[in-house]
């Protein structure tokens, strides 16, 4: 596998990830825009927008007829936080242009249509569609409130509302009823003409071969475009330590009780600088021979689950658990000792070595998946290791280096979501 990197117009990569192991090819448009609270919710009501409809295809069944047209291809949309940035992603996966069955060029067609949905969308008078938005909003209401009966995710959520505080990355991606009810046709227009202009923009292709006309396509459609204030990448802030550690506990009519824990971590960045962080998460609360499992979960049976995951960028990890009320504070403190047993190095080299194993694992799994490696290209903004590289980074950390990155890991906040009682 390789990667080709081209310079389309100010603020604009285009990515070509040469894999020869897949049959189709995918192609995606990734907008970067400062993270911003004010405007989550606007951006990610418009990629579900951009990709439900456009000029040329005025409905969804226009568009889906269109898509069985070239052979099914797969068109998808996201909206995620990474880092500093907000991440909208438009991509379509479609079979490789030397399996048709005429003379037409699926991956060409297909990324002429992922333009065709961003630069030519159902507008009119500066403003979208009323029907259109409608639509889109009770999607996005569907999706806001599914969040929230998904217990464990709204427990996450809100451990990180907690965390961050005005720091707009402690927000909903999609922000909340009332935020998404109040947008209107001229603010998603604005926000769409914002994004064009102004965000920092990288095109992947994986596939077999790059039709040349692809990024040529794109190359002539930002030249049109009055590229301005480009968003910038390269900031990552990571989350501070805080003096006293934060509680806060919240009752719903629930039956299990969850459990989440945010701490610091000295260590942020991509991979290559954070890899000892990636590895101490798993020994802690990864696999069936982290501690967590083995400890908190097995031995003393304190939880039904209880992981640990990190986020580099932004610095930090966070634990979860699904708790009985009455274990809750008992879990906390098994906890603060698993993770002091790893400040401590107590934690053996097979351990380290299973952990190698599974993340190396997990890491080489992105070349069996295009959608895998696109994912890959459009998260670490500041580093173009490939996923073999990283593995190599991991497969060279020592166990000093995993200890290092355990102490400087530090309980920020509790954030507890338990049953509604005689307690509330």
């Amino acid at each position: 596998m390789s990667v080709t990197v081209f310079d389309l117009a100010k603020g604009v990569q285009g990515y070509y990830i040469k894999n020869e192991r897949f049959n189709t090819t995918l192609v995606s448009y990734n907008f970067y825009i400062p993270l911003n609270d004010k405007n989550m919710a606007t951006y990610s009501l418009l990629v579900y927008l951009l990709t439900s409809c456009s000029e040329k295809y005025r409905d969804y069944i226009g568009l889906n007829l269109r898509l069985l047209e070239l052979y099914g291809a797969d068109l998808s949309c996201s909206a995620t936080k990474c880092g500093d940035c907000f991440h909208i992603k438009v991509a379509v996966s479609v079979i490789n242009n030397n399996l048709s069955f005429d003379d037409t060029k699926p991956v060409n067609e297909a990324a002429k249509l992922l333009s065709e949905l961003l630069f030519a969308p159902t507008t009119e008078n500066g403003s979208f569609y009323s029907s259109d938005i409608e639509r889109e909003k009770r999607k996005t209401v569907e999706r806001i409130e599914g969040e929230i009966n998904n217990k464990r995710a709204f427990a996450r959520t809100r451990l990180l509302e907690e965390m961050f505080g005005a720091d707009p990355y402690g927000k909903f991606s999609f922000g909340t009823v009332e935020e998404v009810q109040k947008i209107s046709g001229e603010e998603l227009y604005c926000a769409w003409e914002n994004m064009l202009k102004t965000a920092f923009i990288r095109i992947n292709v994986v596939g077999k071969e790059l039709p040349e006309e692809v990024f040529k396509q794109a190359e002539n459609l930002f030249k049109q475009t009055d590229r301005k204030d480009i968003t910038d990448i390269s900031r990552f802030v990571k989350i501070s330590e805080t003096e006293e550690v934060k509680t806060v506990t919240q009752r719903m009519n629930i039956t299990q009780g969850k459990l989440a824990m945010g701490f610091t971590s000295q260590l942020h960045g991509n991979l290559s600088k954070a890899a000892p962080l990636s590895l101490f998460c798993d020994i802690f609360g990864g696999g069936p021979y982290s501690k967590l499992f083995e400890n908190v979960r097995e031995k003393q049976s304190l939880c039904y689950y209880c992981t640990a995951s990190s986020r580099r960028s932004k610095g930090f990890v966070t634990v979860e658990s699904g708790v009985e009320e009455v274990n809750a504070d008992k879990t906390v403190e098994s906890v603060m000792k698993e993770l002091a047993d790893m400040q401590n190095g107590n934690f053996s080299d097979s351990v380290i070595e299973a952990s190698k194993k599974s993340v190396i694992d997990s890491l080489n799994s992105y070349n069996d998946n295009a959608s895998a490696l696109d994912v890959w290209y459009s998260r670490d903004l500041g580093d173009l290791s490939s996923p073999s590289e990283a593995a190599e980074i991991v497969r060279n950390v020592t166990k000093e280096q995993i200890i290092s990155a355990a102490k400087g890991v530090k309980l920020h906040t509790v954030y507890k979501l338990l049953p509604k009682g005689d307690k509330e």
